[in-house]
């Protein structure tokens, strides 16, 4: 077979022209929010929500309705109730993570455990795009849409309050509110990623490419594109070595994505500034990204009544 014929023959099948479909919506989707998940520091409640989301998988399984609709739903609560103990409750953000988090994924193993055949969840857990229905794509296509958007959207108020959070108070950004969308956004990301890389393994395309972008170039509109670049790269090249190997699809994709964060730190030269400088040289480059956006921040802030 030449190399040609290696690339492009797997996709002759139908389930797989789904499955690429599939992985191509997360590699995109994923990479562009996980960028300010890694930006603000939400790594940690962006593999909590991955483990939390198995109550509401499990809840669906046991009263038969759809998985989907289920890790949404579960994703979206805990994203609420984390903000509200956060911003009413004042309880620091990782305590409240780590409380929702765990308390939902014990309550998921427990309607697992009520599950006549548990077994039945195991794609939900670790991915495989190959059995995905028409359906399914649709609904996982909807969602990076709507994730894509809303990343767009938020975009310059994230930019702002993270890197230039006096320019952010200045024109009334609510930050707590702005980092409750953020989450109710990661949650969606998850739940696009429960048949193609799995819950498990959702976190890795939100943070792997998110990370090798933010080593290999110094602005964030640059970091978003080439992050988002190597995510479908992963993908796709996952889904081609796993079919061709015979290896499973989801830790196909995610070991690939990890394997960016390698490269990247290779390719990038160490020894030409402190890692502290090319920190502070990617933040200004963000907060210059921010200040191009500040008069539409402002009249976004006006628009909604002074502010967000």
């Amino acid at each position: 077979m030449n190399v040609l014929g290696w690339l492009t023959d797997p996709f002759a099948s139908g389930f797989m022209q789904r499955a690429l479909i599939s992985a191509i919506a997360i590699g995109i989707a994923a990479p562009a929010i996980g960028v300010w998940a890694v930006s603000r520091r939400l790594v940690y409640l962006t593999d909590a929500m991955s483990h939390a989301i198995l109550a509401g998988v499990a809840g669906a399984a046991l009263f038969g309705v759809s998985l989907v609709l289920g890790g949404i739903g579960a994703g979206l609560f805990m994203a609420l109730v984390v903000a509200w103990l956060v911003i009413r409750a004042r309880v620091p953000e990782d305590s409240a993570i780590g409380v929702v988090g765990q308390g939902l994924f014990a309550i998921g193993v427990i309607g697992v455990g009520l599950m006549s055949d548990p077994r039945a969840l195991s794609h939900v857990l670790f991915g495989n795009p190959l059995t995905v229905t028409s359906a399914e794509v649709a609904v996982q296509v909807a969602v990076a849409i709507v994730v894509l958007t809303a990343g767009w959207f938020l975009g310059p108020l994230l930019a702002i309050a993270t890197f230039d959070p006096l320019h952010a108070r200045t024109v009334g950004v609510r930050v707590g509110l702005l980092d409750t969308g953020l989450i109710i956004t990661l949650a969606m990301v998850v739940v696009v990623g429960l048949t193609s890389v799995g819950v498990l393994m959702a976190i890795t395309l939100i943070t792997a490419p998110a990370v090798a972008a933010r080593l290999l170039v110094p602005r964030l509109s640059h970091t978003v594109l080439v992050a988002c670049a190597l995510g479908v790269f992963a993908a796709i090249a996952g889904l081609l070595v796993s079919y061709h190997l015979s290896l499973p699809t989801g830790p196909s994709i995610a070991v690939l994505a990890v394997g960016e964060v390698a490269v990247a730190a290779v390719l990038r030269r160490p020894w030409s500034r402190s890692p502290k400088s090319a920190t502070d040289d990617w933040k200004g480059s963000v907060t210059g990204d921010a200040g191009d956006r500040r008069d539409e921040t402002a009249a976004i802030s006006t628009a909604g009544g002074g502010s967000l």
